[in-house]
């Protein structure tokens, strides 16, 4: 088949279109491998990013435990602590054993009547 068009500026053949869908096809298939290889590198890649969010939590839980030893506290202590830190409290956990509120109001009592007569 010849397309003529005034002077022939392209002649087209089966011979021409034989071999332009041949490459055609072969950037497809060029294509289709690349998508493959990008889809197997993104598959690797978010196998290494659950792994290295792994490896950090890891860190962070040992970083967390380290600190907690280094402030000598007992379990109680450490409870404490934890509360007044969720309740935004500034201060230092008490390193005396707690005491029952009928106690505290007892000594309260007792300190107000050592201080009216003095």
């Amino acid at each position: 088949m010849t397309l003529h068009i005034g002077e022939p500026i392209f002649i087209v053949t089966e011979e021409f279109i034989k071999e332009e869908d041949m490459r055609m096809y072969e950037r497809l298939d060029r294509l289709r491998g690349e998508v493959e290889r990008l889809k197997k590198k993104v598959e690797d890649d978010k196998n290494r990013l659950k792994a290295a969010e792994q490896r950090l939590k890891n860190a962070e839980n040992a970083q967390i435990i380290a600190d907690v030893g280094a402030l000598n506290l007992s379990p109680e202590q450490l409870a404490q602590f934890l509360q007044m830190v969720q309740q935004g409290e500034n201060g230092k956990v008490s390193t005396e054993p707690e005491q029952d509120p009928a106690e505290i109001e007892e000594d309260d009592y007792l300190e107000e009547e050592e201080n009216d007569y003095e």
